[in-house]
């Protein structure tokens, strides 16, 4: 039940936003954008998009492939295996 009500504020809230910026958007009659503006809005959206899902398919295939494993310490390891480290050094 919980999750359900946390699901539906979100959309609630996603759609106020929404509301808020569609009404914005036809409030500006007087703003007009030419061609190189709509290309200029296009490809930074676009090019956002595809930086963000690029870097979050990084994420995700480091983190499959066991790639972040290597950086997290061990919690076996404790105080002893870092001494031991540092005197290797």
């Amino acid at each position: 039940m919980k999750t359900v009500l946390l699901v539906v504020v979100w959309t609630v809230l996603l759609v106020i936003a929404g509301g808020v910026a569609l009404h914005l958007w036809l409030e500006m009659e007087d703003v007009r954008l030419g061609f190189h503006g709509w290309l200029a809005l296009g490809l930074g959206v676009g090019l956002s998009l595809l930086l963000g899902v690029g870097l979050m398919m990084l994420v995700f295939y480091s983190s499959r492939r066991g790639y972040d494993d290597a950086v997290r310490p061990d919690p076996d390891e404790g105080d002893e295996g870092k001494r031991r480290d540092d005197a290797q050094r």
